[in-house]
């Protein structure tokens, strides 16, 4: 049996949410794989006692800020007393922290470029997204921040996917979930949504879009600006009471999903539970697990500069077997690595893979 340590702060995020989850949800499942997993939230003599040392980024991040030298000084002593493993909880392919790397032997995050070599580049915004409107439209932001870049090949091997945020529960109750989970990560809140919405059911709306544009960053703005200029003849964009947003996402055909601060974002598992067709920006540069962002198959792609986004809600309004396929696709997808009797074994499968060091 493995001896496998997590250093974590908790369910403190979203994203932290969905990171934790799955390990305590198939917790089982993963000893059941030869994985013994214990969780800390200090640095304790008991926590380098273990044959792999997993350290979520959150627990860092005050750190970083505060004393950049001193926080890496910590992990690279605990390298020095077992094999490290980073899980970097970044909405993006992008703000990596190069830095860790020479002292763990992976860096793992839940989507990565497909094109490793690109983390040798810096990207304006830090992410390839925001690289890409800057360059092409000229977007700038008041306070740009250029990531660091990985300047050996070496370290480029270590790096690999963790799983996305896509393992929690987006059902009505998820907002309260996330709060109850911080203050208690109790198992009984721990529950993946059964609450699924055939594609075939009646869908009276052609599409939905509701979003915030909450961003800063002129350049994390842009694309959700653009669309909402589109669509602004179609259907309203602004947000709705979170029942009323996901009845309309059930009633949807297609169901529009920008970038965020992210490619992934939470709307696009709402949006699978429901059935709708996912529409969303062309995300063939990145691999993420599971894979539930097939380019056509399971969701609908369109253009990075959106100049064929009417095409693509015009041809998935007119093809509707085509389109109820995608839809269908997309959900199975999310279904299987969630509330399926497989779900915990294809999991506890992952998590094996990436403890292999």
């Amino acid at each position: 049996m493995k001896r496998v340590h997590l250093l974590t702060p908790g369910f403190t995020s979203p994203n932290g949410c969905a990171f934790l989850m799955p390990l305590y949800k198939f917790r089982r499942a993963i000893k059941d794989n030869g994985i013994d997993l214990h969780f800390y939230n200090d640095i304790n003599n008991e926590l380098t006692d273990c044959d792999i040392l997993c350290l979520d980024s959150k627990f860092f991040k005050s750190m970083w800020g505060k004393d950049h030298d001193g926080t890496l000084a910590t992990i690279a002593a605990l390298a020095e007393k077992t094999k490290l493993i980073w899980f970097h909880q970044s909405d993006s392919t992008g703000t990596i922290l190069p830095p860790v790397l020479p002292y763990v032997h992976k860096y793992l995050q839940a989507q990565l470029l497909k094109d490793k070599a690109q983390y040798k580049q810096t990207h304006y915004a830090s992410r390839i997204v925001g690289d890409y409107y800057h360059t092409k439209y000229g977007i700038t932001d008041d306070e740009p921040y250029m990531e660091h870049v990985v300047e050996n090949d070496s370290d480029l091997d270590k790096m690999g996917v963790s799983w996305n945020s896509g393992l929690m529960n987006y059902g009505w109750a998820s907002p309260y979930l996330m709060r109850l989970l911080e203050k208690a990560p109790l198992t009984p809140f721990m529950q993946f949504s059964k609450t699924v919405t055939s594609p075939d059911a009646p869908r009276p709306h052609d599409l939905t879009c509701r979003m915030g544009i909450p961003y800063s960053r002129a350049t994390m703005r842009y694309q959700r600006e653009q669309m909402r200029e589109i669509l602004k003849d179609r259907l309203p964009t602004d947000k709705l009471s979170r029942a009323k947003y996901l009845g309309e996402i059930a009633k949807s055909k297609i169901c529009v999903s920008p970038f965020g601060l992210g490619e992934i974002t939470l709307k696009d598992f709402e949006c699978f539970l429901r059935g709708s067709m996912l529409l969303k920006p062309d995300m063939s540069h990145m691999d993420t697990w599971p894979n539930f962002f097939e380019k056509d198959a399971s969701y609908l792609s369109h253009n990075w500069d959106l100049d064929d986004v009417q095409e693509k809600i015009e041809w998935a309004l007119s093809h509707d077997k085509e389109r109820t396929a995608i839809a269908r696709a997309g959900q199975s997808r999310y279904i299987q690595h969630t509330i399926s009797k497989d779900a915990p074994g294809l999991f506890a499968k992952h998590f094996s893979k990436l403890m292999s060091v």
